[in-house]
């Protein structure tokens, strides 16, 4: 995709998926069950999460105002480590500010970038089947940053072994990452069958896939959490673009 500022996309085909925690997973809540087929149509799902570096592109290119730990507002300038963390995850990031990147993008690429619904999010990160964690249903250390390993923020190409079925990677620990779905406890099963996207509004905004700072239950891809929406972005909360045709 041209103009993509870097973002690598791996295309997540359309069909039936499933949503939520299956009755073999031990570290499901119940805001996880029951395990729900839905059909997702194709898209287009960011290999990555956004980085420091192309989202300072970003704040370059429009001068919005922004402040964080590895940016210095004045002037707009990286921080000094900004050349050997450049490729770490974008963080301090709340979802108006992460949309407002999405659609600068898609002005630059030609395309609908967004971001992803918590439907799609979860099938890009388990491949459609009923898998504990992006790999398998087997935790290890060397396949994610979390709690457990106790690397923190890092490199978003470090642990591509731990790759979804569909080679989305980072999936699990790493950053929280923003959906487009508001938060709801009942939302997981009372969603839509086709393309499900909870639209009703509320506070909290869905975040996925656990952070560097939590443990092996939470950076699960089922594991359903919020955030305050209104640009309430912490230390580490980022996020992954997607592109559709459809919508």
């Amino acid at each position: 995709m041209a103009q993509a500022n870097g973002h690598e996309f791996v295309e997540i085909p359309g069909g039936i998926s499933v949503l939520g925690a299956g009755p073999l997973d031990p570290f499901a809540g119940e805001r996880e069950r029951p395990m729900r087929e839905v059909y997702i149509n194709r898209f287009l799902m960011a290999r990555h999460p956004t980085t420091r570096k192309q989202f300072a592109e970003y704040l370059i290119a429009t001068g919005e105002s922004f402040t964080a730990s590895w940016w210095r507002p004045v002037g707009g300038q990286w921080t000094d480590d900004m050349e050997t963390e450049g490729d770490y995850p974008a963080t301090e990031i709340g979802w108006e500010t992460a949309v407002s990147y999405c659609q600068w993008l898609s002005t630059r690429a030609g395309v609908n970038v967004a971001l992803p619904t918590e439907a799609e999010w979860e099938k890009a990160a388990r491949g459609g089947d009923d898998r504990i964690w992006p790999w398998g249903n087997e935790f290890s250390v060397k396949f994610c940053r979390s709690s457990e390993s106790g690397l923190g923020l890092g490199s978003v190409h470090s642990h591509d072994g731990g790759a979804s079925p569909y080679g989305c990677c980072q999936m699990a620990g790493g950053v929280w990452e923003w959906c487009e779905d508001f938060y709801h406890s009942s939302s997981h099963y009372m969603a839509a069958f086709v393309d499900p996207v909870n639209t009703r509004p509320s506070d909290q905004r869905v975040v996925k896939g656990g952070s560097a700072y939590c443990a092996k239950e939470v950076v699960r891809p089922t594991c359903r959490d919020w955030t305050n929406s209104y640009n309430q972005g912490g230390g580490d909360d980022g996020f992954r673009v997607c592109a559709r045709d459809w919508r």
